[in-house]
């Protein structure tokens, strides 16, 4: 993910993935985030990546990546999860 990093932000903020710019909701509360959402997900440590939610349980929270590939995080590896979706304008 390119630019600065948006793991602390209070207000909802643009980011680029690879070629595409996407709206970033740091406002929306993570028990909100429902399966098939788009998500920003910020480990503890490491970079961002942009997945799909797909399921939560206490231990853990499973994603798929934009390749449809799925993949599972412990909760306590995840230090924000904020909501996305694709900007309309991608200038």
């Amino acid at each position: 993910m390119a630019g600065r990093d948006g793991r602390h932000a209070t207000q909802p903020y643009r980011a680029r993935v690879g070629t595409a710019w996407y709206w970033i909701d740091p406002t929306a509360p993570a028990d909100a985030i429902e399966p098939g959402d788009l998500v920003i997900i910020y480990p503890v440590s490491g970079d961002a990546t942009l997945a799909t939610f797909q399921s939560r349980s206490a231990e853990s929270i499973e994603f798929a990546a934009l390749d449809g590939e799925r993949f599972t995080a412990p909760v306590r590896d995840i230090a924000a999860l904020h909501l996305a979706a694709v900007d309309e304008d991608q200038s």
